[in-house]
C-alpha cells in the first residue's frame, strides 16, 4: 500500500497539480485521486464508490483543517482526539464493506443488516464466543492509544534483549498467532483482482 499511495501522491495528485492551485483544485485533486485509485482496485461501480467516499472524506478533513476556528479549550483536545480517531476507524470500516463485497446488492444487504437487524443483545454472546479473539481485538485497540514515550521504550527494551530471549519472544508471538486464527488460510487479498 506505501507503494501504491506514493505512486498515486507522485504520478495523479502532483501530476493534476496538488495543492498549488488554491483549494477547490486541491479538494477536486484528491477526489479524482481517490477516485482512480480505487478504479485501480477493479473496474466496477463498488470500487469507485470506495474511493470517491475516501476521496470526499480526504476533501472535507483537509477543508475543517483550513478552518481558522477559535483555538478549543484543552480540556476538549483529547476528546475530540479520540472522537476523530473513533470517526475515522468506523468511516473505513464501512467503506471496506464495498471494497469486500462482490457485488453492490451484496453491500446493500450488509448495509441493511447493520441499519435495521442490529441486535445489541448478541453482544455478550459473541464476546463469550469469541473470549480470545475479542480480548485480542481490545488489546489492539488500547494499543493505538499508548502515548509515544512508552512505545519508544518498548521497543528500546526489545531492541536490547539478548538473541536468545528475542528468539523465544518470536516463536511464542507465532504460537501465539498460530492458536488464535479462526479459519484456513486466506488468500491474499489481491489475488481476486
Amino acid at each position: 500500500h506505501m507503494s501504491l499511495s506514493t505512486w498515486l501522491r507522485d504520478y495523479l495528485y502532483f501530476s493534476l497539480g496538488g495543492n498549488r492551485k488554491g483549494k477547490f483544485r486541491m479538494y477536486v485533486n484528491l477526489m479524482l485521486t481517490m477516485l482512480l485509485g480505487g478504479l485501480w482496485h477493479g473496474a466496477s461501480f463498488r470500487f469507485i464508490l470506495w474511493g470517491g467516499l475516501h476521496g470526499a472524506a480526504l476533501a472535507i478533513h483537509k477543508a475543517f483543517s483550513s478552518l481558522s476556528l477559535r483555538p478549543m479549550p484543552a480540556s476538549w483536545s483529547s476528546t475530540v482526539n479520540v472522537l476523530s480517531l473513533l470517526f475515522t476507524f468506523h468511516f473505513v470500516c464501512f467503506c471496506w464493506i464495498f471494497f469486500r463485497a462482490p457485488d453492490m446488492a451484496t453491500a446493500g444487504q450488509v448495509i441493511s443488516q447493520i441499519v435495521t437487524h442490529l441486535s445489541p443483545q448478541v453482544f455478550p454472546e459473541f464476546v463469550a464466543g469469541y473470549k480470545i479473539v475479542f480480548m485480542l481485538m481490545v488489546v489492539g485497540y488500547v494499543l493505538h492509544f499508548i502515548p509515544k514515550s512508552i512505545e519508544v521504550k518498548a521497543e528500546q527494551a526489545v531492541t536490547n534483549m539478548p538473541l536468545a530471549v528475542k528468539t523465544f519472544l518470536l516463536i511464542g508471538m507465532i504460537v501465539l498467532v498460530i492458536q488464535t486464527k479462526s479459519a484456513g488460510i486466506q488468500p491474499f487479498i489481491y489475488f481476486q483482482f
